[in-house]
């Protein structure tokens, strides 16, 4: 099972370069385990752009996840939480 938000819940991530280190979720904090996958997604340039980095990640909390950063307006998402 798992839990989704299309548009994404705001969180604030600390990162290295470009990689999430730390979110912060809830006020709780979520250091990062490890990044299981990285994807970008770049679509829509013709009409309203969507640039986006994608992460699955595992957390030191326990936590599996996708977040991303929105490329173009900046901030991070929460999009997925998996059981």
């Amino acid at each position: 099972m798992t839990r989704l938000w299309v548009s994404g819940v705001a969180i604030q991530a600390r990162t290295r370069g470009d990689e999430p280190v730390e979110l912060v979720w809830n006020g709780q904090r979520h250091p990062v385990e490890g990044i299981l996958n990285r994807w970008r997604v770049d679509v829509g340039w013709w009409r309203l752009r969507i640039w986006r980095d994608y992460y699955k990640l595992v957390t030191t909390t326990g936590l599996l996840l996708v977040i991303y950063h929105d490329g173009i307006g900046g901030g991070w998402w929460l999009q997925r939480v998996y059981d």
